[in-house]
């Protein structure tokens, strides 16, 4: 073989050596491509099921706080309800005839009356209040320190 050839050989096959290990390097790549897509596509998978997830969450989560103020709401209108049965009833008593015959003449009456109709007693008197939880509080404890001068009036 002259040198032309021998050298032409030489070219071809350093020339495939370099394909082939072209064509390695590019299977390896496709790979872990194909690798790189399978394990993304399984994390979109993931990704979707807990936004499904974290949806349903969510939708229960909006239907207990519904279910929350309705019942605070429940609560606060039966409280209401008592607690307005209480005043009404102070009220009441203290306008019958046998309690007013009973206070004559005392120092007392003026007392019980400018504690159950200040200012801070009544129900024009409420704590406004976002939270009715809160006037409801206020209202109840108004009424109970009402009931309690009554007691202190009668029994002392």
């Amino acid at each position: 073989m002259d040198r032309k050839t021998l050298s032409a050989t030489l070219k071809d096959a350093n020339n495939q050596k370099v394909k082939k290990r072209k064509n390695r390097e590019r299977t390896k790549c496709a790979k872990k491509t194909k690798m790189t897509q399978h394990s993304l596509s399984a994390i979109g998978e993931e990704i979707k099921e807990t936004e499904h997830e974290n949806d349903s969450m969510l939708q229960m989560l909006q239907r207990k706080q519904l279910e929350i103020k309705q019942q605070k709401a429940d609560f606060c209108d039966s409280q209401n309800k008592i607690i307005t049965a209480h005043e009404n009833c102070v009220g009441a008593f203290l306008q019958e005839p046998l309690f007013q015959y009973l206070m004559a003449g005392s120092n007392q009456l003026e007392i019980a009356q400018r504690v159950m109709f200040s200012p801070n007693a009544n129900s024009d008197g409420r704590v406004p209040s976002e939270d009715g939880i809160v006037e409801l509080k206020h209202r109840s404890k108004i009424s109970f320190k009402q009931i309690e001068v009554l007691c202190k009036i009668l029994t002392g």
